[in-house]
């Protein structure tokens, strides 16, 4: 019985060395989206289905195979082909395929697939048959909606700051705390770009990674800090950026390990973020501070 499930029944095969590629699957398998025998990694491929997944580009994205009547399909939209065959996920599927869901479905796809050595990097270096490629392009598919996404929200966080704490405008919060945060970060930025040949965007796209998850760390303090009690809004809001703060460095340190990087570059990060910052807080609050 196995042995036909394995030759005639779809599979999914995916890149065994990639811990997102991992959890994902695991994913799938723990929601019922497919079952075990319909998974294999990259490894657990016969010569022939590896040919198949290579040229069906299973380096860049997950492949579906279905080995009865040939036909392949890649990334998101095998994905989908494969979850419509359970029972119950038909109309789903159906709405998910429909022309602008899928495109934009495909789109966030890829960002996530051609940078997952990025947004979730191996504990060890890997250099494999299914080594993402790695174009300008991509990186900036990544780096550019994650630099976005933070300063937006970032400047929700100075606005609500300022409104919940009574220290000024929404306006000037927003701006205060945008100018605060990103001088280090784009001083970082030029320093990767400057500094490091050869790894000059990658070491931006970790660094935008690390930034984007800071900042949905955020995401609750700015939704929670206008309408409470000034006491509660300033513990709220100083509880989230420590724990922004901690989080991003622990990321930063395993990202420097990653890039093979030299502690300097960890510790020029903690001075960048917290430096910039001091100096913005004393120019703005210089009256306060001194006066």
């Amino acid at each position: 019985m196995a042995t036909d499930i394995k030759t005639s029944e779809k599979f999914l095969a995916y890149d065994g060395d990639c811990p997102m590629c991992l959890a994902t699957v695991g994913m799938l398998e723990s929601l019922g989206l497919v079952r075990p025998e319909q998974l294999r990694s990259n490894h657990e491929l016969d010569p022939g289905e590896l040919e198949t997944a290579q040229q069906a580009g299973i380096r860049n994205q997950l492949v579906v195979i279905d080995p009865a009547s040939g036909e392949v399909r890649a990334g998101s939209d095998g994905l989908l082909w494969i979850v419509g065959d359970k029972p119950g996920y038909g109309a789903l599927v159906g709405l998910l395929s429909l022309p602008g869901l899928r495109h934009l479905l495909r789109f966030g796809y890829e960002i996530v697939s051609y940078n997952r050595r990025i947004i979730s990097p191996p504990a060890h270096q890997i250099r494999c048959d299914c080594e993402p490629e790695v174009t300008v392009g991509r990186r900036l598919t990544l780096i550019v909606p994650a630099w976005l996404f933070s300063i937006v929200a970032v400047a929700g966080y100075g606005a609500a700051a300022f409104v919940g704490w009574q220290l000024g405008t929404a306006a000037a919060g927003a701006v205060f705390m945008t100018v605060g945060c990103y001088t280090g970060w784009l001083l970082l930025a030029t320093a990767g770009l400057v500094l490091l040949p050869g790894k000059r965007l990658d070491y931006v796209a970790h660094l935008s990674v690390t930034m984007f998850t800071g900042a949905l760390i955020l995401l609750p303090a700015i939704a929670l800090m206008p309408w409470l009690a000034r006491w509660a809004s300033v513990a709220i809001g100083v509880l989230a950026l420590m724990f922004c703060f901690s989080t991003m460095f622990k990321m930063q340190v395993r990202r420097v390990k990653v890039q093979q990087l030299g502690l300097p570059w960890l510790w020029g990060w903690t001075a960048a973020m917290l430096g910039a910052f001091a100096v913005c807080v004393t120019v703005y609050f210089r009256g306060q501070l001194f006066g």
